[in-house]
């Protein structure tokens, strides 16, 4: 994310939440109900919580069909526990949508 010199920038006088680190100047005025990290700690959080650190969802083999059009499903994110129905991609979408 790349910002021009016209950023606005806040003075502080706050020490980073992870390193101890002295911060002077931030680019948002912090709230005080949440830690604030030096530009390296930040980074390097932000790196660690990336979506390609995560590793892959693991997927269930089943052999149900969608409660509501009657797609065959064959693999879900979750294992069903069988008390509730279950709906293919397309209607679990279009009822959120619905929603």
């Amino acid at each position: 994310m790349a910002f021009g010199n016209d950023r606005q920038m806040y003075d502080v006088d706050l020490t980073c939440a992870q390193c101890g680190t002295h911060i002077s100047q931030l680019p948002f005025q912090p709230s005080g109900d949440r830690p604030v990290y030096c530009s390296d700690c930040n980074r390097a959080r932000r790196d660690r919580f990336s979506s390609n650190t995560r590793p892959p969802r693991q997927m269930f083999q089943v052999d149900l069909t969608c409660a509501e059009c009657g797609t065959a499903i064959t693999e879900l994110p979750f294992q069903p526990s069988g008390d509730k129905p279950v709906y293919c991609r397309n209607c679990m979408q279009a009822r959120r949508d619905r929603a």
